[in-house]
């Protein structure tokens, strides 16, 4: 060993070496492998010119078609799942166990000849589409340690769009959670073999990309945030969330191409046959992941030194070192040896050789870097569009929806009475025929712009003004037939007249609705000492939020005269208001429109829902003088 010619490198500790190092690898990442990252003995995977190929296809495609080829089978439900793909690689299953989206298992597999143990640790998409909770990576990393001190390498099977984001996970310390699994696959003392087996998106796949060699099938994507998450953003370059997809990349083929992926496994979700690719692969990259380190090992002397320095820790700890020990209960048997701190070493390097980073200087203005161009909006109008066309062809029939067809059962019934002469005494319990049948035909169509609203939610403006252009050149009818659906009701004279005047309500109430969100800011401090609000600033914010809506609705197609609007829409909002079911309405639309206002609270959501259902319907009553406001906001009053 004297005898063989090594590479000197005087470095004062393991730590500036890994600087060195990685400084030095990330100026070959994409171009071409380190001695000591020698991944032409991996088995299963397509060639260079394979991959070249796929990639100059890809830039060829436009943003749909490339939607199509790469993000669309990976997000598939009918695919097979990876644990599903783990029970195919044959061997000996010792163990397995299943925790909602959580799979490990541990099988034993002939490498090299010799029968040894891999540990696996998976994310199954068929639950929870893969996502993992709090619980689940805390559990992963129990997995991990167990595998560590058992010397077992591991296999992890990334399938996740990401970790749970909801208000729950988020008070259970996700982040932490993320992290702390990490920071366990960064720590392990064995190999670790990634294979990206579908979506590979956000935190919930880097931790699991945290790996040694990271290996993907052809149709797995990766990217550490998810494009539509990226679209957001980035909505400054008004690019949809496809088309950061594609301006990114996210492939296996873009990212093999550009040195962040070590291989892609010749396999694809309709050739299940081909399974023992990846099985071959998996057990190839476990051979050379050892062999690499003995390569490291003999070409590094100055790694012994840091395996001394290691171990003197452990002999003679300090006070902090006592303390991690003690946490993590690792014996003398379990701690390092020196390969177990190659692996860790190694892992470092082809992390940092992965990881990119910019300097100021190409973010500035005389960058060659060019900024992405994006047709978002066009994008939206026309998928709006194609799902107007969609609804226009199979309009939902009413007797499928429970509400609406109560409202037509008495519509009917209203309009065979109509033309019924009454005397004065019945006609004061029962109503006048002519005004009974006018109230129930304005009370079907309100049903159904309510329910056409809260279906097509924030496209309703478009899509109202589009459906009105359309029905005015329908043929209309007196009648509508057997089994009527929406069109054939609005398509009928008198529904049809009333669905002209009251559209332009629904317009006006979205527009106002989306004012009040933006203005809570200016009552936020009036409500944050006595959750109270007093009846001035209820009216100024009413008159602001209307001047405000007012001026948007102004910028439609319709072209409106503005005091007839105001007038008839003030009568509508008090009619609607005062409906029974006025606060489930708006509950259903708070509902939705949090999805459209993702960075508001959803508390202030129960405020707007109680500023339409509580505070304007007793702000009405006290200028009629009927009764005294009330301006006292309560937990129960908004939810």
């Amino acid at each position: 060993m004297g005898s063989n010619k090594k590479k000197t490198y005087k470095h004062h500790s393991a730590f500036h070496a890994a600087e060195v190092m990685s400084h030095d690898l990330s100026l070959l990442r994409g171009k071409k492998n380190s001695v000591y990252f020698d991944d032409s003995e991996l088995l299963g995977l397509l060639s260079a010119e394979e991959v070249e190929k796929e990639v100059q296809q890809l830039k060829k495609v436009d943003v749909d078609s490339y939607i199509q080829r790469v993000v669309s089978p990976s997000e598939s439900k009918n695919r097979q799942s990876a644990p599903e793909v783990i029970q195919q690689l044959g061997g000996k299953m010792i163990a397995e166990e299943t925790d909602g989206p959580l799979y490990s298992a541990e099988i034993e597999i002939s490498i090299s000849g010799r029968i040894r143990r891999l540990g696996f640790i998976a994310q199954n998409h068929k639950i929870q589409n893969g996502a993992w909770s709090p619980n689940h990576h805390r559990k992963a990393a129990e997995k991990v340690r167990f595998f560590a001190s058992h010397s077992i390498p591991l296999v992890t099977f990334i399938d996740t769009p990401g970790a749970v984001a909801d208000a729950e996970a988020n008070l259970d310390n996700q982040s932490h959670s993320i992290s702390f699994l990490i920071s366990e696959m960064a720590n392990l003392q064995l190999p670790v073999i990634g294979v990206v087996f579908g979506c590979g998106y956000s935190g919930g796949a880097i931790p699991l990309a945290t790996a040694n060699i990271l290996l993907s099938v052809r149709e797995g994507v990766f990217n550490t945030i998810h494009p539509k998450g990226l679209s957001n953003i980035a909505r400054k370059y008004n690019l949809s969330w496809q088309e950061s997809a594609k301006h990114i990349g996210v492939s296996a083929y873009e990212l093999q191409s550009q040195g962040y992926f070590d291989g892609i496994i010749d396999y694809t979700y309709d050739q299940q046959h081909k399974v023992k690719n990846i099985k071959d692969a998996i057990i190839s990259a476990v051979e050379v992941t050892e062999k690499n380190s003995c390569n490291f090992l003999t070409e590094n002397e100055f790694f012994f030194d840091h395996y001394r320095d290691s171990i003197n820790h452990y002999l003679n700890p300090s006070k902090l070192l006592i303390e991690s020990n003690r946490i993590t209960d690792r014996s003398t048997t379990g701690t390092l040896n020196i390969f177990g701190d190659v692996f860790r070493f190694m892992r470092y390097l082809k992390i940092r050789q992965r990881i990119v980073s910019r300097s100021i200087d190409s973010y500035a203005r005389l960058s060659s870097r060019f900024t992405p161009v994006g047709k978002l909006q066009e994008r939206l109008k026309n998928e709006r569009q194609e799902k107007f066309k969609n609804w226009y062809k199979t309009p939902l029939e009413i007797r499928f929806h429970e509400k609406l067809n109560k409202r037509y059962e008495q519509f009917v019934t209203a309009r065979e009475d109509r033309e019924k002469q009454r005397g004065k005494f019945v006609a004061f319990f029962i109503g006048d025929p002519q005004e009974n049948y006018k109230k129930t035909t304005d009370d079907l169509t309100l049903e159904i712009l309510l329910f056409l609203y809260n279906y097509w939610k924030d496209s309703s403006a478009d899509n109202l003004i589009e459906l009105y252009e359309q029905l005015d050149k329908s043929t209309l009818h007196d009648l509508p037939p057997g089994n009527p659906n929406l069109l054939d009701l609005l398509r009928t004279i008198d529904i049809n007249q009333s669905f002209k005047e009251n559209f332009q309500n629904i317009l006006l109430f979205d527009l106002l609705y989306d004012q009040v969100i933006e203005a809570l800011p200016t009552i936020a401090g009036e409500l944050k000492g006595s959750n109270q609000i007093s009846q001035k600033s209820v009216e100024q914010l009413f008159e602001q939020t209307v001047e405000g809506a007012m001026k948007e609705f102004e910028k439609n197609s319709l072209q409106p005269k503005s005091k007839s609007v105001r007038t008839q829409f003030f009568k509508w909002l008090a009619s609607f208001l005062d409906r029974k079911d006025c606060d489930d309405v708006l509950g259903t639309i708070s509902e939705w429109k949090r999805v459209v206002f993702p960075r508001m609270s959803p508390p202030l959501f129960g405020v707007v829902r109680y500023y339409f259902s509580g505070l304007l319907p007793s702000l009405y009553a006290s200028q009629q003088g009927k009764s005294k406001f009330q301006g006292k906001i309560t937990p129960r009053n908004i939810g």
